[in-house]
């Protein structure tokens, strides 16, 4: 296709070396149209303002959102590891040359230079064009109950249709059948899939309507006296729209979209087990150098990374509600101080539906289904509480002056689908655990902004009456400033655990559901290093210390679980302080409608250096010595070794002090 012709496929090789190759996800568009009709009445009858109102979307929007187009590589089997042999698994024991004890960078890099990779992936190129519509209707009274008191309140019902497609293109998973309904076009019963016609919303899109979103709104205003306002008030808003690619997109999904992974080949590598032409993707090895198999992009249940979304989803939605106090300190000039808070419910967040359960023996709940399932489920949740403080001064003296203080705390266990560090859970069976500090829970901010306008030159306090010579290069100016200082953004720390306990196989990308590993926490030692290390002048910022990686294994051989005790986003990077600046001035001109405006911006006037989060760490996995059961969690003080090698620094900043002129014409 020449719409992805070109490039290098995205190569991974672990062991600490940079990926390479293209950007797994692009290309990738949304393209989308909107048709949005409104009508609004208003009825004032006596203290009484009511308000109703009925509004009309429909979405049309062409995605392309499968990946990888270009395929993807992953080297991490360090298939030329050759381990020491022991007296309880190889007697009696002898020793092979070259032995070690745990694989290192050059095994890895060695499965790169040989061609061998451990896992690989693509997708086939797939345009879906979804329809969508929504209907909104709405009632308010605003109630003037006395002079000094208003009260609101009023009711809103939304309704937004799930996503058809333009051609029927459509696809979800049935836990009953556990198999592929499909209403595609042409689409024949096989293994995996199942053809389906039905009526209404969910014969055309395999998800139930939410006809119950009815939001209440409830508010009031009191003035104390003629400087003193108290606010206050509560309301329910929902999610009909999430931008999470291609996680919950039907459409995208099979039959007629695949995304083929085979995470973990099922035989090593040698002269015997290669691939020869059209042999199937998972009965032999795929070396780099005879590229993808043919038949990986036909549909196959046991390489294919399915869609789900159950088909009784009901809709996200937020509660939010605050109680704010604001004071006229003097003339333009105010202050108010307000608690803000909101509540989030059934959110939706991507974990795999299919994951292998350690404490079941890594059996998947839908033993007919062999691979991974992507499900786009809401069942996530949130909680934010602020005390925010603003003050505001409006063209005082030719300043004007806005500061605003937030003292908050935030708490989720799905930040964000696609631009959080946490889009999935580290266990799909046990989210709850992932209810820590959201990606963007910042405790302290404060932003100061101003804008000023200098006392010089015509028509200002200052040299008035200069001439048009002197004015053009003294009057007229204008200083604006933007002053941002917060905590630092908090970051989660993860690892890779062993090809062998890894519950998931063909997800790949945490956007899709892939599990988050993390670590487990060691007691009493302190999360953060930050030491410069020499010569790179990157900074060690997480203490190794703190941590183990789990062991694979226990004594008796039985395959333990992967997940550690180590909490979602344990810790944040170093403080933001930024101080942006910008110079303006506008010229009179000849003509008398033309104005020419020359504007300068300092961005990081103070090249203030900011550090960017830390990468994830990595090492030789732990062991222990004792016998557990299949499955089970390690204690810590059973884990001999194990403690990171490699990650946790600091290698990038945000921006350093930018500078950019430009000139403005106006006419």
């Amino acid at each position: 296709n020449p719409v992805v012709a070109g490039g290098l496929p995205s190569i991974g090789v672990n062991g600490g070396f940079s990926a390479f190759g293209r950007q797994s996800t692009n290309p990738q568009w949304q393209d989308p149209a909107l048709l949005d009709p409104k009508i609004n009445f208003t009825w004032v009858k006596g203290q009484h303002s009511m308000k109703f109102g009925y509004e009309y979307e429909h979405i049309w929007m062409a995605v392309n959102d499968n990946n990888p187009l270009y395929g993807s590589f992953g080297f991490s089997s360090a298939y030329s590891f050759i381990a020491p042999c022991t007296t309880t698994t190889q007697p009696p024991c002898t020793p092979l040359p070259g032995a070690q004890g745990s694989p290192v960078a050059d095994n890895y890099w060695a499965d790169f230079l040989f061609g061998s990779p451990a896992s690989y992936s693509l997708a086939n190129y797939f345009v879906a064009h979804l329809r969508s519509s929504m209907d909104n209707v709405y009632a308010q009274d605003d109630w003037k109950v006395t002079p000094k008191f208003t009260f609101n309140y009023g009711l809103r019902w939304e309704y937004g249709s799930p996503y058809s497609e333009q051609n029927n293109f459509v696809s979800n998973f049935d836990p009953v059948s556990q198999t592929v309904l499909t209403i595609t076009p042409g689409a024949v019963a096989s293994d995996g899939i199942t053809p389906f016609r039905g009526s209404g919303v969910y014969g055309n899109t395999l998800v139930n309507p939410d006809f119950t979103d009815f939001g209440p709104r409830i508010g009031f205003a009191y003035s104390v006296d003629d400087k003193t306002v108290i606010r206050g008030g509560f309301g329910m808003s929902f999610v009909h729209y999430t931008r999470a690619g291609s996680g919950d997109i039907l459409a995208i999904n099979a039959p007629q979209a695949q995304f083929a992974a085979v995470g973990s080949q099922s035989v090593k590598p040698s002269p015997g087990t290669h691939c020869q032409a059209n042999a199937p993707a998972t009965n032999c090895f795929v070396t780099i150098d005879q590229g993808f198999p043919s038949s990986l992009t036909v549909f196959n249940k046991a390489t294919d990374n399915i869609t789900y979304i159950p088909k009784n989803t009901r809709d996200s939605y937020v509660e939010s509600y605050f109680l704010s106090v604001q004071r006229q300190l003097a003339k333009n000039i105010l202050f108010d101080v307000a608690y803000v808070g909101n509540h989030g419910v059934k959110l939706q967040g991507f974990l795999n539906a299919n994951q292998k359960n350690p404490q079941a023996g890594f059996a998947r709940p839908f033993g007919n289904w062999p691979s991974d399932i992507t499900a786009a489920v809401n069942s996530f949740y949130s909680h934010y509480d602020s005390l925010q403080a603003r003050y505001e001064q409006r063209f005082v003296g030719g300043l004007t002056l806005l500061n605003s203080f937030t003292w908050q705390h935030s708490l989720d266990n799905a930040s964000a689908s696609l631009e959080g560090n946490t889009p999935s859970p580290q266990d799909g069976n046990n989210i709850a655990a992932d209810y820590s500090q959201s990606d963007y829970n910042l405790p302290i901010a404060n932003v100061t902004s101003l804008v000023y306008e200098l006392p010089f030159g015509h028509g200002r306090s200052y040299l008035s009456s200069i001439n048009g010579v002197t004015n053009a290069f003294l009057g007229g100016w204008q200083v604006s400033t933007i002053n941002t200082m917060q905590a630092g953004t908090p970051f989660n720390i993860t690892y890779s655990p062993s090809a062998a306990n890894q519950v998931s196989q063909q997800i790949t990308a945490s956007y899709r559901g892939a599990n988050l590993y993390r670590p487990d926490r060691v007691p009493d030692q302190p999360l953060i290093k930050k030491s410069k290390l020499p010569g790179t002048g990157y900074i060690q910022y997480i203490n190794y210390a703190a941590f183990v990686l789990p062991p694979t294994k226990d004594a008796a051989g039985n395959l333990l679980s992967p997940f550690g005790n180590a909490s979602r986003n344990p810790g944040r990077n170093p403080a933001f302080y930024q101080t942006d600046l910008a110079l303006n001035k506008k010229f009179d001109l000849p003509v008398e409608s033309m104005k020419l405006e020359f504007r300068t911006e300092f961005y990081n006037l103070f090249n203030h250096t900011n550090l960017y989060l830390p990468n994830s760490i990595s090492g030789t996995l732990g062991t222990t010595t004792s016998t557990l059961a299949p499955g089970a969690t390690t204690p810590v003080g059973a884990i001999t070794g194990g403690v990171p090698s490699s990650g946790g620094q600091i290698t990038s900043t945000f921006e350093p002090r930018i500078i950019q002129f430009g000139l403005k014409l106006t006419y």
